[in-house]
């Protein structure tokens, strides 16, 4: 009796040890959700922005901690218009000239993440930068390529800030989760996206403003462990 409960002990304990020595893991997976502006933008233009990212965690194996970045784009505002084209190489002489504000953010990050099992809380720091950027593209139909490309506006501005969240596990190595971003950044002069016009001859103008751009992004993702 006494060998067949050790047995029993033994067949218990061996799943466990072997999760415990397997060490953390890394990550890497996609983002949707709402960014919307906080503190003096949320003033100055104030509205909420669509936003996509995605984030790559590299870990530390025996500590619960990983080392990564993580990417993010949001659409401010565009203004979409037909304009006329003069190039003698074309056939056309009318084009579609997009112009687009956006947010591009770039941060590295450590993250905190004790758990190992199903359902993983974890809080992170991040650190890098946002870009506000305004381009504007001139398409003509049966081109492949863009006839003209423009940078308009471009400014970039330190950011900081913290991130906390929560994975659930799908399957053997998938997850999904729920994310919450905010970051301080810095004052930056941006493109008020409601003041872009296009005139008849397909020259853009737009006014600008100034402010700092903090901002908290709600977020549901997927992704993968390994």
């Amino acid at each position: 009796m006494r060998a067949i409960n050790l047995l029993f002990a033994t067949l218990l304990i061996a799943p466990i040890a072997k999760a415990q020595d397997k060490g953390y893991e890394g990550d890497l997976g996609g983002t949707i959700g709402m960014s919307i502006p906080m503190g003096e933008i949320a003033e100055t233009w104030g509205k909420d922005m669509f936003t996509v990212g995605g984030h790559l965690t590299l870990p530390s194996r025996r500590l619960p901690l990983q080392f990564g970045a993580a990417f993010g784009y949001a659409e401010m505002g565009k203004d979409v218009s037909t304009v006329p084209v003069t190039d003698p190489n074309l056939l056309a002489t009318e084009g579609r000239l997009a112009v687009k504000a956006k947010v591009f953010s770039y941060h590295t990050l450590l993250r905190l993440s004790p758990s190992k099992g199903k359902v993983r809380p974890y809080i992170e720091g991040l650190a890098g930068l946002r870009q506000f950027t305004t381009q504007s593209k001139l398409t003509v139909e049966g081109l492949d390529e863009a006839l003209r490309k423009e940078r308009n506006a471009n400014d970039f501005v330190m950011s900081t800030g913290w991130a906390a969240g929560l994975m659930v596990t799908l399957g053997g190595s998938g997850y999904i989760e729920a994310r919450v971003e905010r970051f301080h950044s810095g004052k930056t002069t941006f493109v008020d996206p409601s003041s872009i016009a296009v005139d008849q001859n397909g020259e853009v103008s737009f006014s600008t403003l100034n402010s700092a751009t903090g901002a908290m992004n709600v977020l549901l993702g997927v992704g993968f462990r390994f």
